[in-house]
């Protein structure tokens, strides 16, 4: 064994500190806060491949500290291991620039109150020395350049230069996340071209956390984020508080991918996959296509976390995790879902519309009268009554209608006249609960013709009997409804019990089989998986895409089904779902949607991401059918114009789905991204273009089929989920 000599002990630490172009920005950017910067610009050429310089008017470098400032493990923020506990700076470990010197070459230009506005510029070594220093205009602030950058690190560089726009794309939202969370700070991002500057992020310093969260999230999200807080201290010595911003679980409001959800703890930018999990599990209950952004900011009593986790401070390790998870989830879902969910169904309640109708009043009265009353909702153990009442036709029972209508305005408003009642009309599509109808009772009829008048009763001798009969046979069938709901819900519960027990044994001996049949599955008995996916899966293992084109045809079973061959197995093939896949893939790459021109171009709402995203990518954005043009005078956010939208088979595409496109480029760049609704498009034509079951196939096109299988991304299903193959036997040897 021998040491290992310092020199080489700095670049191996180094590089485990930076690591890509967001780390090295991310550094200067922290350092800028804690020296209580209200400005920060940071400025990069050629997306940091040239250069990279952040600017702050911060406290500044005193001269004392020249020497030191690059020098590993030399610090102001922390002085005793304990005192990490109570750290609240962003950086503590005296890392930071001494790492970047490793990587790059760093100039250092700076001025305190005392020394503004003259300062020094300093220049580094490799390893951290001050080389030479010369006095400079500067206010008060620090200005850091980095330069060539990984020169000495040619695979890092050679990667970085590879990825440059998706390490942009990164490094801009991780700066959206110090944006946010930096109230009074106004922090710019800038990148300068050849083609030109672009400024993807530029906050205000009084700007509010709304402000800026639409800034990121984009503006067309204002009507779509709920705001929720936990209300007091509600944990006992965690000083516990969490708030934050979600988007309601609306169609229209999510994401297609979770590229926009951050996390702060104690003001800090952090990776919180637990809490990430639990909050895209809580949406996508709601919605399950959708992924929802948010914003959540957790205080907790700073001895109860650690932060000295990763060279990055980006894992957090917290003591009481469940406890702050459990208390998360109740906020969401009392605060967001739930109250979303509320909302939803209280616009889609039934609605009962009061329509004014003249009422006969009697014979000896040929008065009517209208009467307009508000919206009102039924008490739901007299509603239960009304609603059972079926829209017949006017006759025998529209007395009975209009006794059922009496009774509720007893129960519900003495006062309310019973000469003049409106009729009801409901307008919600559910359907009625009751299917069966009240049998409406025939007036008297003589021996041997037309109907028996009823003898005349005074109104005040009569009607007040007859709508307390009324309210008393409304409340009793109520009531021997409910008797029969109860009677009915234990019947349920007894056959729940009985169902659950006998579902245990037999999940007990499906487990007890299942070692069983995994053995079999590793040996290539394909029919006997538990599950389609397991068997997709097993499949993919043992089968590689390449080996289709080496299978020789048996012949078709069924007119259906094609029997390959391949060394001692066999396999059976769907002839339909194998060329619908191929189909599909080959419609997914190669079709070019087309478009229909808009009369007035409409301005888009992106966040700064998204709005890069779409100008970096307007080719496969047209491929999609989406034709946009930027307006290089307009704000950040609103400059790119949509003037062309797809059409396919009389269907219009919608903002929506260009969203979503951009949503998908975000996550996977290189990819040819469609969105879902063009999706099922193409899975529809490929279905019908397709070889169909009963086809006779010949010997050279059941070859092709499975020769085509070989060259598909994912052969092993269809779009619609089938499967295409499935192992069916092993030859003995």
């Amino acid at each position: 064994m021998q040491q290992i000599k310092q020199d080489t002990v700095h670049r191996l630490c180094a590089g485990q500190v930076i690591v890509d172009l967001g780390t090295s920005v991310k550094e200067l950017v922290e350092n800028s806060l804690d020296a209580g910067s209200t400005l920060i610009d940071i400025k990069l050429k050629d997306s940091g491949l040239t250069s990279i310089e952040v600017a702050d008017n911060g406290s500044g470098i005193d001269e004392a500290n020249y020497k030191r400032l690059c020098l590993k493990h030399w610090t102001s923020k922390l002085s005793t291991f304990e005192d990490l506990e109570s750290v609240q700076s962003f950086g503590f470990r005296g890392e930071a620039l001494s790492s970047l010197c490793a990587v790059s070459r760093v100039q250092v230009t700076t001025a305190t109150r005392e020394t503004a506005p003259v300062g020094e510029q300093l220049e580094y070594s490799q390893e951290g020395i001050l080389e030479s220093s010369k006095p400079v205009a500067r206010e008060r602030g620090t200005t850091v350049r980095l330069c060539e950058m990984f020169a000495k690190w040619p695979v890092r560089q050679q990667e970085m230069k590879r990825n440059i726009k998706r390490e942009f794309q990164r490094l801009v939202s991780l700066i959206e996340q110090y944006a946010v969370v930096s109230d009074g700070v106004r922090i710019s991002l800038s990148n300068q071209t050849k083609s030109g500057t672009f400024v993807p992020i530029r906050t205000m310093p009084h700007s509010d956390r709304v402000t800026r969260l639409l800034q990121v999230f984009g503006t067309q999200m204002r009507p779509h984020l709920a705001y929720f807080k936990l209300q007091g201290d509600e944990e006992d010595g965690l000083r516990l508080q969490i708030d934050g911003h979600m988007s309601k679980p609306l169609a229209e409001a999510g994401r297609s991918a979770s590229d926009k959800q951050f996390f702060f703890v104690n003001g800090r930018p952090c990776d919180f996959p637990k809490a990430k999990r639990l909050i895209n599990e809580i949406y996508r209950s709601s919605i399950p296509t959708k992924y929802p952004v948010c914003a959540i900011f957790i205080s907790i009593n700073s001895s109860t976390i650690d932060v000295n986790l990763t060279p990055d401070k980006r894992s957090i390790l917290l003591r009481h995790e469940a406890q702050v998870l459990g208390v998360l989830r109740r906020v969401l879902v009392e605060q967001v879902v739930q109250s979303a969910e509320s909302s939803f169904s209280v616009n889609s309640r039934q609605q009962t519309t009061l329509v004014p109708v003249q009422e006969e009043q009697g014979e000896g009265t040929k008065q009517s009268s209208q009467m307009h009353v508000a919206q009102t909702s039924v008490p739901g153990v007299i509603r239960c009554y009304v609603e059972d009442q079926p829209a017949t036709d006017r006759g025998s029972g529209q007395q009975q209608k209009r006794a059922a209508s009496e009774s509720v305005d007893l129960a519900e408003s003495a006062q309310m006249p019973s000469s003049s009642r409106p009729r009801l009309h409901s307008t919600s599509a559910e359907p009625a609960l009751n299917k069966h109808p009240a049998q409406t009772p025939k007036p008297p009829t003589a021996a041997n013709g037309p109907t028996a008048k009823a003898p005349k009763q005074a109104p005040d001798t009569a009607a007040k009997p007859q709508s307390k009969r009324l309210q008393t046979m409304v409340i009793g069938n109520c009531r021997n409804r409910l008797q029969s709901d109860v009677h009915d819900w234990k019947q349920t519960e007894k056959r729940m019990q009985l169902k659950h027990s006998r579902f245990r044994q037999q999940l007990e001996d499906s487990q007890q089989r299942q070692p069983d049949e995994d053995e079999r599955v590793e040996q290539g008995g394909f029919k006997n998986c538990s599950s389609p996916e397991k068997a997709s899966s097993a499949l993919s293992q043992l089968i590689h895409k390449s080996d289709f084109a080496q299978m020789s045809i048996i012949g078709q079973f069924n007119r259906g089904f094609i029997i390959a061959q391949r060394h001692q197995d066999l396999y059976i093939i769907d002839q339909h779902a194998s060329d619908e896949k191929y189909n599909f893939e080959q419609l997914q790459q190669q079709a070019v949607i087309s478009s229909q021109q808009l009369i007035h171009p409409q301005t888009l709402q992106l966040s700064v991401v998204d709005e890069a995203v779409a100008l970096e990518h307007r080719q496969a954005l047209q491929r999609n059918g989406f034709y946009i043009e930027v307006n290089e005078q307009g704000e950040v956010g609103r400059r790119v114009q949509l003037v062309r939208q797809p059409v396919i088979d009389q269907t219009l595409f919608n903002q929506q789905d260009l969203l979503e496109l951009i949503g998908k480029l975000c996550v996977s760049p290189e990819s040819m991204p469609r969105c879902e609704r063009a999706r099922r498009m193409f899975a529809s034509r490929a279905c019908r273009k397709s070889i169909m079951i009963g086809d006779p196939l010949s010997a050279q096109q059941m070859k092709e089929v499975v020769a085509h299988l070989s060259g598909l991304d994912h052969p092993w299903n269809c779009p619609h989920g089938r499967p295409t193959m499935r192992h069916l036997y092993r030859l003995p040897p």
